[in-house]
């Protein structure tokens, strides 16, 4: 099992057109001290990431599988890493295998998850689910409220919160609830290995047996990808230099087509990674990821009609356990791999930069190492464009709005909500 970059249909278009600025960066990734100091900078003078020092605690979450005994359903409370992480793996791995289903509760809207969790007339009842909040801060305020709602109708709960002070924290302490820890040093993106995406995880599977093979792989993977490993050894440090490399050459975004259902959570993903991570002063991409083949249908036409700042990169599956036939000689996968070289091969034809990645199979080492991947690609992104990969300035100020809104909610706060409608610029009547 493994995993595969194919860059021959990348580099032909991006020949010659990045200088010496290319050249530069390959040598700093190269430069294992130097790579970890800029890593160093940001981790408290560690070269390695948190995300690659921290180790779940396997056997402690081995011991709450009995949360979840007697439950169809398990929701997870929170936003960003907390659950785009969780679901990656979910959907790769679980998802239609598993005893019960995950679900994500990321807001509050009335129409969706929330609603209907609160309605007390859908699937969802206090006896039949198991809620997870996920919080690193512990004061992302939805989920707090989120949780305390849920908690008053009844739903049994565990949180997943760091240490410290915080008001979920307060809420966990003050009726008794179970708590899990969330580690302190790796932030949210970067937990996919890490006790608030294993935790839900085995909950859903109602067994750790997944959680500890990802958990050794995702160790294997991080030893691999670290600043020790030259590039030509290092599939991270690969994947970031040719991505920097068509950002050079004015490719600013990023086509995602993933032509494998079960990875969606993956894209997802990435697109956290990739944004969060080294989109910062000025610099970094658009991830604009896509489910495939059905992408062929509506964004290949922006990928090969469109502006011409636009790079592909692709991932695919090499096999599947389950592959009907489609004709003799022909089955599922291979025609998805049909439709997949036929995008490859029209990207070639006008000169589009397009790489592909493949996973050699849907197994928890595959998909922690195409996870790790994606770490470290962000890290090595940040450290080739000289931004902190592991903050996210320009997230906070809007969260600190709400906040402060949620706060002082009353008539004036009303009349600036109802501002987008009262004062419209034109109007449809229906």
């Amino acid at each position: 099992m493994g995993l595969h970059l194919y860059t021959r249909s990348w580099e032909g278009p991006l020949q010659g057109r990045t200088g010496q600025a290319w050249q530069e960066s390959r040598a700093l990734l190269d430069d294992a001290g130097a790579c970890g100091a800029a890593i160093a900078r940001h981790q408290a003078g560690n070269p390695l990431p948190a995300f690659a020092r921290e180790r779940p605690d396997v056997a402690g979450l081995a011991a709450k599988l009995r949360l979840a005994e007697g439950k169809a359903h398990v929701v997870v409370v929170g936003n960003g890493g907390s659950i785009r992480n969780v679901w990656a793996l979910y959907r790769a791995l679980a998802e239609g295998k598993a005893p019960r289903q995950l679900h994500l509760l990321d807001g509050t809207d009335p129409s969706g998850l929330f609603g209907e969790l609160l309605s007390g007339k859908g699937r969802f009842s206090p006896s039949n689910t198991l809620v997870v909040p996920v919080s690193k801060s512990g004061n992302t305020e939805n989920v707090v409220q989120e949780s305390e709602i849920l908690l008053e109708r009844g739903y049994p709960m565990i949180a997943v919160i760091s240490s410290g002070k915080s008001k979920l924290a307060a809420l966990v302490e003050g009726k008794g609830l179970d708590r899990f820890p969330h580690p302190d040093e790796v932030g949210g993106r970067y937990t996919a290995g890490q006790n608030n995406a294993l935790l839900p995880l085995a909950l859903v599977e109602g067994r750790d047996a997944n959680a500890r093979r990802l958990d050794a792989a995702f160790a294997a993977a991080h030893a691999r990808m670290a600043p020790s490993v030259p590039a030509a050894r290092n599939v991270a440090k690969a994947l970031a230099l040719e991505l920097w490399r068509a950002e050079l050459a004015g490719y600013g975004e990023l086509f995602l087509p993933i032509y494998c259902k079960a990875l969606g959570g993956l894209g997802e993903l990435i697109v956290q990674l990739v944004h969060e991570s080294y989109c910062k002063e000025g610099k970094g991409h658009t991830v604009v990821y896509a489910e495939a083949p059905e992408s062929q249908h509506h964004t290949n036409q922006r990928y090969f009609g469109g502006r011409a700042n636009m790079a592909g990169l692709t991932i695919r599956v090499g096999g599947f356990e389950t592959d009907p036939p489609i004709k003799e000689g022909v089955s599922s996968g291979d025609f998805l791999d049909l439709e997949h070289a036929g995008v490859v091969a029209e990207a070639e034809r006008r000169g589009n930069p397009h790489m592909v990645l493949t996973l050699d199979a849907l197994t928890p080492e595959d998909v922690a190492g195409a996870t790790a991947l994606w770490q470290w690609a962000a890290v090595y992104g940040g450290v080739l464009r000289g931004v902190n990969p592991f903050d996210q300035p320009a997230v906070e100020g809007s969260k600190q709005t709400t906040i402060e809104m949620f706060e002082r909610f009353g008539p004036p706060i009303r009349k600036q909500l109802a501002r987008f409608k009262d004062e419209a610029a034109v109007r449809l009547e229906t």
